[in-house]
């Protein structure tokens, strides 16, 4: 049976929750390449409102209204040498660097990313085919940029791309979280319809119950019933994927997490899942559906709202694999059991 409880579709989560920023020059703070305060007003070029960085006198504009993890950035842009994206900002000296090289547009120079550690700029040392990739692009000509970072993964995509120009594993740095800033070198560069969206990290760190018969329906006053919790949290893989921890995977578990609010408020829970997948809040079921499909899993795809009690929310999952869907599972060398089986979840801000 399909039953679908306080269940509603997300189709854009920057209009879903209020986490999508249109730069406000009050929110930023503008830096000469000397360290001192500058000012940076708006202006036009080619037809553009945007706001100009030289490079000497304007060399950067650092976001202090907020810090981001997970984040997509979309700006158009027309630089003549150096210009980009700073993001996990510790300080002025110390973050994470995506530029771009419009003189070098249709080279494997057009792109490069870099760590800033205590001000260096290691152009050198983290090149092509890694840190450095091309695109069509021009010098002071405007281009859209869109940039993505997403559990350690860095995408940058080129006007409107479908497919990234550059895709590549984050170095770790001393910060997981920071600032972000714009900056230009050697040179003007101008700013467009810069936005900031905050994409939700993923819950990772969860409790899961022993494996329990698939046979046999279970709702949350089951969970009394479990004898042994194993703590998880692999934070390299934003899908929990229950299979790592039973050595014959082909039953049901719990999964339980605390949620800890400083008030009464809501947010939205960002799901999928394999199989079948209930969800109880604070003992409350507030989702319950099967899947009798194998479709591939997006973090986007569902989404609930949770109302958080001030103080400790339970949050269960109560999840089975894809088993069912074969009928008694799909033969793995001799036994038949799940092969999908597991979810993703995230948790955001409710707009207000």
């Amino acid at each position: 049976m399909r039953k679908i409880t306080s269940f509603i579709l997300c189709l854009l989560v920057g209009v879903s929750f209020n986490l999508l920023a249109q730069v406000n020059l009050k929110d930023w703070q503008a830096l000469s390449e000397n360290n001192e305060p500058a000012t940076v007003t708006e202006q036009t070029y080619k037809d553009k409102t945007c706001i100009k960085l030289d490079g000497k006198k304007e060399a950067v504009l650092i976001n202090k209204a907020r810090t981001y993890d997970n984040f997509r950035i979309d700006f158009d842009i027309a630089a003549r040498v150096m210009a980009g994206v700073g993001f996990h900002t510790k300080n002025e000296q110390n973050y994470q660097f995506l530029y771009f090289r419009p003189g070098y547009g249709g080279t494997q120079e057009a792109i490069q990313y870099i760590p800033i550690y205590n001000g260096g700029l290691s152009w050198v040392m983290y090149h092509y085919p890694i840190y450095e990739a091309k695109t069509d692009i021009a010098s002071m000509e405007w281009f859209h940029a869109t940039i993505e970072v997403r559990n350690k993964i860095l995408k940058v995509y080129v006007n409107y791309k479908k497919e990234p120009d550059m895709t590549l594993t984050l170095l770790d740095t001393d910060t997981e979280k920071g600032n972000i800033l714009l900056r230009s070198m050697f040179g003007e560069a101008y700013f467009a319809n810069v936005q900031i969206q905050e994409i939700p990290k993923a819950m990772t760190d969860w409790a899961v119950s022993e494996q329990l018969p698939r046979d046999k329906s279970y709702e949350y006053a089951d969970m009394k019933k479990v004898k042994n919790w194993t703590k998880i949290n692999q934070k390299n893989d934003e899908m929990v994927n229950l299979k790592r921890y039973f050595e014959y995977p082909d039953g049901t578990v719990f999964a339980k997490r605390t949620i800890v609010a400083d008030t009464d408020k809501s947010h939205l829970l960002y799901f999928d899942f394999t199989g079948k997948l209930q969800v109880y809040l604070n003992g409350k079921q507030i989702f319950n559906y099967t899947k009798y499909k194998l479709d591939r899993l997006d973090p986007q795809t569902n989404c609930t709202v949770l109302d958080l009690k001030r103080g400790e929310n339970e949050l269960v999952f109560v999840v089975e694999g894809d088993a069912f869907f074969f009928g008694k599972g799909f033969n793995s060398m001799g036994r038949f059991q799940h092969q999908n089986w597991g979810f993703i979840a995230s948790l955001a801000e409710k707009m207000r």
